[in-house]
């Protein structure tokens, strides 16, 4: 019998492991620690963003039966990786799971702010060419836009084809970094004061990465002086979210860019084959049985669109008025996290 400590936000998580001799415990992501690892013995961790996998999280690993953590995140900035090799303990993360979902929240934002960009091509700059900024790019040409792209751990290529300073002056900036803190790009405050000064006034900044990767005072600053445009899903000190900066931002939502329910269900199917392959079971779920079928294609918002049927694919809107609803004074750590414990998952549109 194998002991799984699982976050309760994954997404399906019984149907998959039901089929296997597993004790599943389920709880909220930010109450696992390193003694409720030791408590009840677990064998596995299955986890999100919320929880820190580190030296100070887990003080007391090399007491642990512990033998892998899986996380349903593209991102893995809240693990340590060098931490679980040192204790030979295998790590997985779904990378790419959401891709799709975030480029289509980036594509709705833009496209509600700016509708006459459906037919007048805008300059697009995406920082970032991983799994999801590539896929936004893919997007973005499909719209006719133009993008200007900026990796530096990436060859040139027909999207990653600008200098940082060029990608400033782009009509729309969307961030799709990690978060990083050390290294020769490190990417924690990357958009600050002086490179906020750089970007075209009425420009629209948009970040779906990590809230740290803005400097939020300079960006509030920037949003009173130049009226810079921003819409965030992300936050500086997430859970919690400055008042007077969610009434600046031109729309905002509780780090759900990602929450589709295919993005969601995806990024388990992931992390339970590499379990699998870990503990040597085998593979008994897939993802295509477990989804209903989907009426949204990403054409037909193309060829019919207005304001009314892109709201019907993703109502952005409806998103950024539920979390301006629990902001009294700011937003609290709780109220955010009950947000997105329950929100109702929309759909991937068919690309």
């Amino acid at each position: 019998m194998i002991t799984v400590i699982a976050d309760e936000n994954i997404s399906h998580l019984e149907s998959y492991l039901n089929h296997h001799k597993v004790r599943l415990i389920k709880m909220a992501g930010r109450d696992i620690t390193g003694e409720v690892l030791q408590q009840h013995r677990a064998d596995a961790l299955l986890i999100r963003s919320v929880t820190p996998i580190n030296a100070q999280n887990l003080a007391n690993i090399s007491h642990l039966n512990l033998q892998f953590v899986g996380s349903a995140t593209i991102g893995t900035d809240h693990v340590d990786g060098d931490f679980l090799q040192k204790f030979n303990i295998s790590f997985a993360n779904a990378a790419g799971c959401s891709k799709h979902s975030v480029a289509q929240y980036v594509i709705t934002a833009i496209l509600r702010t700016l509708p006459e960009a459906r037919h007048t091509p805008i300059k697009l700059g995406i920082i970032g060419l991983g799994n999801i900024g590539s896929t936004l790019a893919n997007y973005a040409n499909k719209l006719g836009w133009q993008v200007l792209g900026y990796d530096p751990f990436l060859a040139p290529s027909a999207i990653n084809n600008a200098t940082f300073e060029q990608l400033l002056q782009s009509d729309v900036i969307s961030i799709h970094t990690p978060l990083t803190h050390a290294g020769t790009h490190p990417t924690a405050k990357l958009i600050s004061h002086e490179q906020l000064a750089r970007i075209r006034p009425n420009a629209l900044l948009i970040n779906t990465a990590r809230g740290e990767v803005i400097d939020q005072a300079a960006l509030l600053a920037a949003i009173n002086n130049k009226n810079l445009t921003a819409i965030l899903d992300v936050f500086e000190n997430e859970p919690h979210i400055d008042d007077e900066l969610l009434k600046k931002v031109s729309l905002a939502t509780p780090h759900i860019a990602g929450y589709t329910l295919e993005g969601k269900i995806r990024g388990t199917d992931m992390i339970y084959q590499a379990f699998c392959r870990h503990f040597e079971l085998p593979i008994k779920q897939t993802l295509a049985p477990l989804l209903p079928p989907n009426p949204y294609f990403f054409d037909e918002l193309l060829n019919k669109f207005n304001l009314e049927i892109l709201k019907n694919f993703y109502d952005i809107e409806a998103d950024f008025a539920k979390l301006q609803a629990i902001n009294h004074h700011g937003v609290r750590g709780d109220d955010f996290d009950r947000l997105r414990k329950n929100y109702p998952l929309r759909r991937e549109w068919i690309f």
